[in-house]
Order: C-alpha cells, then structure tokens, then sequence
C-alpha cells in the first residue's frame, strides 16, 4: 500500500490488513506533499494548499474526519509499522521495495503521482479516488461536483492506475446517498468509507479468482487542482448553503445509495 497519513488512509491500511495482511506500506505524509511544492518553487499551489488545510482545521473538518474514520481507542496509529515514510512516493528506496516483495496488487491512495518507474514495480495498481470519473478528476471534487449542482456526479470511483491523472480503467462508482443537509465533507467521508469496504469485498473475489471488473473511463470531465478552489467558492458556496440554495435532491427511497 503506498499512501499519505490522513484519518482514511490509516483506515484502509487497517482494513486491508485485517483482511490480507499488509506486505509493505509506504507513506508519504501530506506535509512531505506540501514541502516539496515549496522546493519546487510552486508557489501558487503552496499557498493554496496552505489556505486549505488552514481552513479545514479552523472549521473543524479535520477532527470531523478523525472521528468519522477513526480505529479502535486501542489501535496503533497504522496497524503495521510502515516500511518507509518518504519525501516522495517516487524515490528509489519505493521502487526498490516494490521489486523486493512483489506484490500481486498495490493499493495507492493520495499520494503523488506515480511515475513510470514506480507504476511498473508495483505491477497491478488500483486506486480509490475522491470523485466521479471520469467527470471529476484531480481534487476538491466532491466540493466542485456541489458546487456545480451536477448531483448525479457525486461519488468516489475504484479504479485502476495508469500513467495520466486519475485516468486509468474503472472497476467501479461508489454513489452517497445525498441528504439535505450534506456537505461536501460529509459526502466524501461517507463515499470513501464504503469504497474502502467495496474494495475490500473486490479483492477478496479478487483472491478466490474473481477478476476485476474493468471497463474504460468514457471522453470528457476536467482535471481540477488544489488553487481552483479559493475563498470566493468558499463563501459562495457558504451563502448558498445559508440561504438554503444548494439545491440538493430529496433521497429517494428507490435508489441504491449508500
């Protein structure tokens, strides 16, 4: 598993160790991402990110995301002592270990892009995005799917790796169930624990000789980065939702959301 250290990553670490065991685990925290944006003289993408995890902590989403994910009062932090905590998910120590174990499927969430070289030491490589592929692509996609009102494409998507930015085959679309007074944080903490537990379920028919449902994303969709979303959308975003506008359908008892 090659990873970042938020609230749902250990999670599924935890998940897929209790159920497979662990045979590495790679980490690369979010403040590493941040850092090297710095180091590689991305200024404007720094700042945002900056904004944004400031922004979360003084509203209260990321002990809101703590606790929607979090472990038993006893459990470590990862339920195995990672193998590496690197800079970069990229470096020669990740594809080195890759080569090591072997391994017959790699799980990667959150991380930063994967290069050739590491792709093809992990072999198989399937990856649960925050967002409906392929319309939603790249970050803050729950928040610009709302944002746009396109509510038939909320949602968090299994898929498999490629070279491109979440471009790769689709296994499968994991839908929320919307309720009026959602969020886009409550949406994707609700996504993304079921899409850890499809998956789950994925790879264990996976391991009984079930292959993985894989068919092609369709053309279209926008690739959106960290600086697209600023304080306007924010406040926007915010007015909407005072005034009641946000526009959310009412559930409906029919359909299979989850």
């Amino acid at each position: 598993m090659l990873t970042s250290d938020d609230a749902h990553h250990r999670y599924l670490a935890a998940q897929l160790n209790q159920r497979f065991g662990l045979a590495a685990l790679v980490v690369e925290p979010s403040r590493s991402q941040h850092r090297r944006l710095w180091r590689r003289r991305r200024w404007i993408d720094w700042a945002a990110l900056a904004y944004h995890r400031c922004r979360r902590r003084l509203t209260g989403l990321d002990a809101y995301r703590e606790n929607y994910f979090a472990l038993a009062p006893d459990a470590p932090a990862w339920p195995v002592t990672p193998d590496l905590t690197v800079d970069w998910i990229n470096q020669r120590e990740v594809v080195s270990l890759l080569g090591e174990r072997a391994p017959d499927v790699t799980i990667v969430i959150c991380t930063s892009i994967l290069s050739r070289r590491t792709l093809d030491a992990a072999n198989t490589t399937v990856n649960i995005h925050g967002g409906f592929l392929p319309w939603y692509r790249g970050n803050h996609c729950f928040f610009f799917a709302l944002y746009e009102r396109a509510f038939e494409r909320i949602g968090s998507t299994i898929h498999f790796v490629d070279a491109g930015v979440d471009t790769g085959d689709i296994i499968e679309h994991v839908v929320p169930r919307l309720e009026p007074g959602d969020s886009a944080e409550t949406l994707y903490c609700r996504a993304e624990k079921a899409a850890i537990h499809r998956l789950v379920d994925l790879l264990d028919a996976l391991q009984a000789g079930v292959p993985l449902p894989r068919k092609p994303q369709p053309p279209g969709g926008r690739q959106y980065y960290t600086r697209d979303r600023n304080l306007f959308h924010d406040l926007r975003f915010w007015l909407r939702r005072r005034r009641g506008r946000l526009g959310i359908p009412q559930p409906d008892a029919s359909t299979n959301a989850l």
